[in-house]
């Protein structure tokens, strides 16, 4: 690809030595120790000094996260060369060089210039640069440089003339990048470098007017942190505005040397057009940033408008790069969309859109059944959140029970908001070695705490053992047997507690230990259904390590709901789930007098 320049040329120069952990200027990520290093900067004047429309002067901004810590003018009448020097804190600065005709530094510069460079402790970092020449070779730089997956780095293209000394290349001259290997690094046209995948790549600079090519090595190596969180956002559908705010939730807290943060997320027209309205899907690696309605992370990739994010292969193939890309002790991954439990389809009026992570532009959503294949990436998830409907219940759970530690997630339809990211990553930001199981109780009282539970109706939220999820449906399938011989003749007595239990947005999901209590209530007393019920409930108190809820319409819930619909809306589809395999409990649905 060719980028065009025009006018004054921005030229981005880096230090030609090997940058480890080095991102760009602005994100706040993997800063290195407060120690100090050196900068030397040589400006080597062209041109005849008599000569009006020579350089008479250069201004020199240092900046640091986009902070402008100093400035200085140096002056030709110096001498051939003028040279300025700072001792810098260990880190990635930016020197931003405007040149100037006006030996005052004043008017308009005749050439502009960014320079990166990334202070070493107790190494001196010098840059000699010419303000006039004929270069006779190119260089990149750096021309070697280490960055680990999530990170940006712009390269430069310099000429080089026969002494040896950088050039700013002519204005209007045009670059051409290319990479040889795009799955490791995407090189934009502008030449940043975004790392994307463990492993090395070649980058090549050629400007074909001079006839001049030069290469360089960049090499991805990972880095283990603490703990990766990978967002599935699928905002095709009218979420949209909400995937905004949720990513600029997370940009309040931003990866750090620890805890990566890490999007997938895809958007839509029709809803939102801020942030440049683009309609495609993005990965990003989240940073922080003070800004709270504009997205300033690193962008890694934009994938284009074929992606279906509706599809299992999808968000396999999102795990099994975040989790090669972003190794950790630790992984949880977040499911974003509307979410229907195991109901997986549109209502009958085509008004809500079903199903777990459903995109409108391809029609498609992902099956719970179709979870499993999804969410095995060779790793087993510390934690599984459903930032979605309607999606903690036991016919989920035990789906994929055995791919993560604990479940996340709300018995209801929440508000469209969803989780307060700047609330729920704030623990593991603060506290990199929290364990998973706090962490998820953590998620769950941090959205509560967020939705004041005396005036909201719909909130509910709970962290699930998934250790214990097996349990709960061997003594749920024993519940199922006890019901099959003592309700018959009781139909009253089942529908009303099927009718009176705690339910939701779907409503044929029941709160599971509201249900069991409803029954021991109203069918006739028997010790086989009284040790049936409190076995149920001994299980849940077992699994349920962490549960939420608003004071009103859900105060019933306990954490986990489960598909009670009456026996003439059964729906023959949900044989097609583990849990009715393994249980009886589809024969006591179908059979309910």
């Amino acid at each position: 690809m060719t980028s065009h320049r025009s006018g004054y040329l921005t030229v981005l120069l880096l230090l030609a030595f090997a940058l480890s952990g080095c991102g760009m200027f602005r994100t706040d990520a993997n800063l290195p120790p407060a120690e100090s290093g050196s900068l030397v900067l040589t400006i080597v004047w062209t041109g005849n000094r008599g000569d009006p429309s020579a350089p008479h002067a250069v201004r020199a901004m240092l900046y640091r996260s986009d902070k402008l810590i100093q400035e200085t003018v140096l002056s030709r009448a110096v001498g051939d060369s003028t040279a300025w020097a700072a001792q810098l804190e260990t880190g990635v600065y930016r020197i931003q060089l405007n040149v100037y005709n006006d030996e005052n530094a004043t008017g308009t510069p005749v050439a502009v210039g960014d320079i990166t460079v990334q202070i070493v402790q107790d190494t001196p970092q010098r840059l000699n640069v010419a303000t006039g020449g004929t270069p006779v070779a190119l260089a990149i730089l750096p021309s070697i440089a280490s960055l680990t997956p999530g990170q940006i780095l712009p390269l430069s293209v310099l000429g080089v003339d026969a002494q040896g000394r950088y050039l700013l290349l002519p204005a209007g001259v045009s670059v051409r990048w290319s990479v040889s290997d795009g799955s490791v690094v995407n090189l934009g046209s502008d030449g940043v470098a975004r790392a994307l995948a463990p492993g090395s790549a070649t980058v090549t600079a050629s400007v074909d007017t001079l006839g001049l090519q030069a290469n360089a090595s960049v090499g991805v190596q990972t880095v283990t942190r603490e703990w990766t969180i990978l967002v599935f956002m699928n905002a095709a559908n009218n979420l949209e505005p909400d995937s905004i705010d949720d990513m600029n939730e997370m940009e309040q807290l931003g990866s750090t040397g620890d805890v990566n943060i890490v999007v997938q997320w895809k958007r839509i027209a029709g809803y939102d057009s801020s942030n440049g309205d683009w309609k495609t899907t993005r990965r990003y690696y989240v940073t922080r940033d003070s800004d709270p309605e504009t997205v300033n992370s690193n962008l890694l990739v934009d994938m284009g408008t074929g992606v279906d994010m509706g599809s299992p292969n999808t968000l396999r193939d999102f795990l099994q790069w975040g989790v090669r890309s972003f190794p950790a002790r630790k992984y949880m991954v977040v499911l974003w969309n509307h979410g229907a439990g195991w109901r997986a389809f549109r209502d009958r009026l085509n008004l809500f859109a079903r199903g777990v992570s459903y995109d409108d532009n391809t029609g498609n959503h992902i099956r719970i059944w179709e979870l499993p294949l999804a969410l095995s990436v060779g790793v087993k998830w510390d934690i599984i959140a459903f930032d979605a409907s309607l999606m903690q219940m036991l016919e989920v759970a035990y789906e994929i029970r055995n791919l993560g530690d604990y479940i996340v997630g709300s018995e209801e339809s929440p508000p469209a908001a969803g989780y307060p990211y700047h609330r729920i990553l704030a623990p593991v930001v603060s506290n990199p070695g929290i364990s998973a199981r706090d962490l998820a109780a953590q998620i769950v009282t941090q959205t509560i705490n967020y939705y004041n539970p005396d005036s909201t109706d719909n909130i509910t939220q709970s962290a699930l053992d998934a250790s214990q999820i097996e349990n709960v449906a061997q003594k749920v399938d024993v519940l199922a047997q006890v019901l099959l011989t003592v309700a018959p003749g009781n139909g009253s007595a089942v529908a009303a507690a099927r009718d009176n239990a705690q339910a939701y947005g779907e409503y044929t999901y029941k709160d599971l230990w509201d249900y069991t209590e409803q029954l021991r209530a109203r069918l006739p007393g028997s010790q086989s259904l009284t040790d049936a019920i409190d076995g149920v409930q001994t299980a849940l108190s077992q699994a349920v390590v962490a549960e939420a809820h608003s004071n009103r319409r859900v105060n019933r819930s306990h954490g986990l709901s489960i598909y009670v619909p009456t026996p003439s809306s059964f729906e023959t589809r949900y044989g097609l789930l583990a849990f009715a395999r393994a249980t009886h409990w589809d024969e006591w649905l179908q059979s309910q007098p």
